[in-house]
């Protein structure tokens, strides 16, 4: 008698330590699948993150780009403006006008230098992210 009163105690011990494991390891995958959904979640707002900086980025260098152009398109109608402005009528041929070298060679000079300088904002803008 005493013999079964042991191996009923063993059973229920050995019953009630599978329970109680099986409790634990429930708890340990309930923790697990919180910290692998707080990951997700991590990572899919990571994910957001970088994908929102690039956006601006590339809105920052196409900006930048409009601005290069803009730059450019008023140097050469600075150089336009020029050139008209110092302009000589031809002789002898009403309605006609010429551009001395001297004068085109200074509107050159002066749209290169304008361009070098909207070039050198540019890559300046660029590189300093501003």
């Amino acid at each position: 008698m005493l013999k079964k009163i042991i191996a009923l105690v063993l059973i229920v011990l050995a019953g009630g330590t599978w329970v109680y494991l099986d409790y634990l390891n429930k708890q340990e995958l309930k923790a697990a699948e919180e910290v692998r959904q707080a990951m997700a979640q991590a990572r899919a707002q990571a994910q957001a993150r970088a994908k929102a900086a690039e956006e601006a980025k590339a809105k920052f260098e196409a900006q930048l780009l409009v601005d290069l152009t803009t730059c450019k398109a008023t140097a050469e109608q600075a150089k336009v403006d020029f050139l008209d402005a110092n302009k000589k009528p031809v002789r002898r041929k009403p309605g006609q006008f010429t551009v001395p070298a001297a004068v085109q060679a200074e509107a050159d000079k002066t749209l290169e230098t304008a361009n070098a300088a909207c070039q050198a904002t540019y890559d300046m803008h660029l590189a300093s992210g501003t």
